[in-house]
């Protein structure tokens, strides 16, 4: 019998190779650029850049590249909605152990950058940026565009300008913006305007900031709801130090009744 040329295609991106490896079991789908669905257990292999599936009912491992891969569905992980609760609530410490064991477990596979981001903001907040540093750039050593793309970048920017690498913070921020990406160039100037307060205390620097970043975000950015909290809350911030109380309370009405469920809303 004839292989058929879709066959033949997915053949060329697949390895079969004896089942069995020790290591954490996620269940998801992966849809191959044929359209092929595959559902079973799956792990990214480091070592070989690939990820490796045993399918349901199966007894053979798979091992597929990432560029015959069109889409992985991965259910998410039971332990995180509490791991971010923990997080927002101020017990990150808490949260710390989860959170590692997620961003292990869930390497490359879509949960992966959400628990990192969490995890290098328990960090920042337990006053080590260093370790913050170190799980972002786990993730960005099998996804460099992960360190300016994507939800862990901000948080990944943050723990640098903790460190005082403020050179590696405004390299990011130059290809964030470069990408044409909206919501990277919007959280990229949101960190822009963290940079510039981190030079002074004065109110020229604090007007810099608002013109520079946060208010930038809020006028022109206003379809990229991700990041609005962020920036009002830090706007009227800076419109509190200049003296101009009627436009950071203007802020705070617009922060509270379009993003009163925010962690930025909830802020003192």
């Amino acid at each position: 019998m004839k292989t058929s040329t879709c066959t033949r295609r997915v053949a060329l991106a697949v390895t079969v190779l004896t089942a069995g490896a020790a290591w954490a079991q996620i269940t998801g789908v992966i849809t191959t650029m044929e359209n092929r669905t595959i559902e079973g257990s799956i792990k990214w292999k480091p070592s070989t850049k690939a990820y490796a599936i045993t399918a349901k009912g199966g007894n053979v491992e798979l091992e597929m590249v990432p560029s015959s891969v069109k889409e992985l569905q991965i259910p998410k992980p039971k332990e995180l909605d509490a791991a971010i609760a923990n997080v927002q609530s101020g017990s990150a410490a808490a949260a710390i152990p989860v959170l590692e064991k997620i961003a292990n477990d869930y390497l490359m596979l879509q949960w992966d950058a959400v628990a990192t981001r969490l995890l290098a903001d328990a960090y920042v907040k337990a006053g080590e940026p260093e370790k913050a540093i170190r799980v972002c750039e786990k993730v960005i050593g099998t996804d460099p565009e992960k360190a300016y793309l994507g939800e862990m970048a901000p948080s990944y920017w943050q723990a640098l300008l903790k460190a005082g690498r403020t050179s590696k913070v405004e390299d990011l921020l130059a290809k964030a913006v470069k990408s044409g990406d909206r919501e990277a160039s919007a959280f990229a100037l949101v960190m822009r305007g963290d940079l510039i307060l981190a030079t002074g205390e004065t109110n020229e620097i604090a007007k810099k900031a608002l013109r520079d970043g946060f208010l930038r975000v809020v006028t022109l950015y206003k379809s990229v709801r991700t990041v609005q909290p962020e920036a009002l809350y830090k706007a009227a911030k800076c419109f509190d130090k200049v003296g101009q109380s009627a436009r950071a309370d203007q802020m705070r009405t617009a922060l509270k009744s379009e993003f009163g469920a925010s962690e930025w809303a909830r802020k003192p």
